[in-house]
């Protein structure tokens, strides 16, 4: 990978109201998501949080920066975050005080003000909970939006796979466009410009796109119950989770030998997502692809 790349974190306050599914992907409730960043050194970054939703937790932790990483140095989290890009980190910790181990990453969006995040909590290797977050710096002066929330009671919206949404944001007809970094190994960064099409066939989903890292443009079809979506047989095949309508996060498979892990959150408005790819060919990563992709409806 390349060096010397460093996590933009601003200063200050962020709020969101995160989304939190259970180990299934169904709604389980919003969580309030506080944040204070303050800087204590060039190299440390002091964090408090306070989660208040259906798990709560509330405390401090350290970041000590080096380039290319992050290492979370407790007491209330624990772990080490690769840093992709200037605005990207792909973390793994562990939340002392839950239990619980994260698989995480946070794309801050190009306004510099907004962060768009994927936590997958488990105990050992059962998944227990989803959070789906949008947070936003505020200022302490001065009044800020609320965010978009989708009204209802967990317990009705539990058996609802779009959790209240008229339709999931992830299934949409139309087309992700946006630029993409790809990162291979030993080699220099690359941004190509990508586009993805959703449309409806027979029931099932028809999902095109192209990567640099295949040898041809993949139409792949897609069957949902509205949690899960999956392939059948083809070139390119494997399965994903969904949340809500808006995170999916599966793996998919290659003829050649490639895998991709990919993970994406898709803002509270529906105009735009954060996507991750991480390409494995066996147990060794060989790439990373990530951006910000906006949506055009059909």
């Amino acid at each position: 990978m390349q060096t010397g790349r460093a996590f933009t974190q601003a200063i200050g306050q962020w709020v969101g109201s995160a989304e939190v599914y259970d180990g299934s992907g169904r709604f389980v409730g919003n969580g309030m998501d506080m944040r204070h960043v303050q800087k204590l050194s060039d190299d440390e970054t002091r964090i408090d949080v306070t989660f208040v939703g259906p798990f709560k937790a509330s405390g401090y932790y350290i970041i000590q920066a080096r380039p290319n990483e992050r290492f979370y140095k407790g007491p209330i989290n624990i772990g080490h975050a690769e840093v992709l890009s200037e605005g990207l980190v792909d973390a793994n910790a562990y939340w002392a005080d839950l239990g619980l181990t994260q698989r995480f990453f946070l794309y801050v969006l190009p306004d510099g003000k907004t962060q768009l995040s994927l936590a997958q909590m488990s105990r050992g290797d059962q998944l227990i909970y989803t959070v789906v977050g949008e947070n936003r710096m505020v200022q302490a002066d001065a009044p800020n939006a609320q965010p978009t929330l989708t009204p209802g009671t967990a317990y009705d919206l539990h058996a609802d796979p779009n959790a209240g949404r008229a339709v999931s944001l992830w299934t949409r007809t139309g087309m992700w466009c946006g630029t993409m970094t790809l990162l291979e190994e030993g080699k220099p960064a690359v941004t190509y410009e990508s586009e993805e099409t959703i449309t409806t066939e027979d029931g099932a989903l028809c999902w095109q796109f192209a990567s640099p890292l295949l040898p041809e443009a993949q139409r792949v079809t897609l069957h949902t119950n509205g949690w899960q979506a999956w392939t059948q047989r083809g070139g390119l095949v494997g399965s994903l989770n969904q949340c809500g309508g808006r995170a999916t996060s599966g793996y998919f498979y290659h003829m050649d030998g490639l895998r991709v892990w990919r993970r994406e959150v898709i803002s509270l408005d529906g105009s735009s997502k954060a996507l991750l790819q991480l390409w494995y060919r066996g147990s060794q990563r060989v790439a990373t692809a990530y951006g910000v992709l906006a949506f055009a409806p059909a």
